[in-house]
């Protein structure tokens, strides 16, 4: 009877991790998550420069978000509706977001990620959510939810 028991658990085991691998594996493969990863690198990486070029982040934005998305911000920058970057929900950087950024597909959304790391400064885990989608060949950051 112990060693069914034990063979039991042993197959659960087994299962489990072997899942939990798959859908590591398949994450990682995720394009959608690939550029926002290349984006959020590259847009903290200037943002955080001593002299940070605001035409550089916004080469960053065009080169990775729709025309949707950006012509929406700026309506709402216009309008004083946005008093933070809405892609790091903050109005400064930090080059050590980095260490602690994960993007994960939203599993109830289709084609929305959250970006998620850790403020140092309130000692609080930050999330953003967006809306990708893919034109032509490449996918690119349609909204922020």
């Amino acid at each position: 009877m112990q060693s069914k028991t034990l063979f039991l658990f042993l197959a659960f085991t087994c299962t489990f991790a072997n899942l939990s691998c798959q859908s590591q594996a398949k994450a990682s493969d995720d394009p959608a998550i690939k550029m926002l990863k290349e984006f959020y690198i590259s847009y903290i990486t200037e943002g955080t420069k001593i002299e940070s070029n605001e035409d550089k982040l916004e080469s960053i934005q065009k080169k990775y978000c729709t025309a949707k998305m950006l012509t929406k911000m700026k309506h709402e920058m216009e309008e004083g509706e946005m008093d933070s970057d809405p892609f790091i929900n903050a109005q400064d950087f930090d080059i050590d977001w980095l260490k602690t950024l994960t993007i994960t597909k939203d599993p109830q959304k289709a084609d929305v990620y959250v970006v998620s790391y850790l403020n140092n400064y309130s000692k609080t885990q930050t999330h953003m959510k967006l809306h990708v989608v893919k034109e032509g060949a490449q996918y690119k950051i349609d909204a922020y939810l």
